[in-house]
């Protein structure tokens, strides 16, 4: 296929380029799930799996999870060339963009990061890791 497009007059290929370049923005636009973006950019499972250092199995399995770590989650759309960002929207419509999720050490000092007042958002934190051997439901209690 590279060589047919590559045999086609410039104009031809810059054409070919915009479009392609439209229809794979559409995609991302729409897309609902990781496998989308993964396509939309157009990288398979086995490409992802290199540039992450894991198999290809394990980008299927990221794929199909309902629950994921955001560093995971951030990793994964950073090999397709996307960057996560996150925030909450409260009740009243006001975005609240969540500093410790911002882009920390990928942040360049060029970037605009809108400040958040510290009473607008509450830390998150991680949930207590149960005690080893201790059931699930005497872990709380322990």
């Amino acid at each position: 296929m590279n060589d047919v497009i590559d045999s086609l007059p410039a104009e031809r290929q810059a054409k070919i380029a915009a479009l392609s370049q439209e229809k794979m923005q559409e995609m991302i636009a729409h897309a609902a799930t990781l496998t989308d973006f993964r396509k939309a950019v157009g990288k398979t499972q086995a490409e992802v799996a290199r540039e992450l250092g894991i198999q290809q199995h394990a980008v299927s399995q990221l794929e199909k999870r309902t629950d994921t770590y955001v560093s995971t989650l951030r990793r994964f759309l950073q090999s397709l060339g996307m960057t996560l960002e996150l925030s909450v929207v409260a009740q009243n419509g006001v975005r609240i963009e969540l500093q410790n999720f911002l882009r920390s050490q990928e942040v360049e000092a060029d970037v605009n990061v809108k400040a958040v007042p510290a009473h607008s958002a509450a830390p998150v934190t991680k949930p207590a890791r149960r005690k080893a051997g201790v059931p699930r439901k005497q872990a709380g209690n322990a």
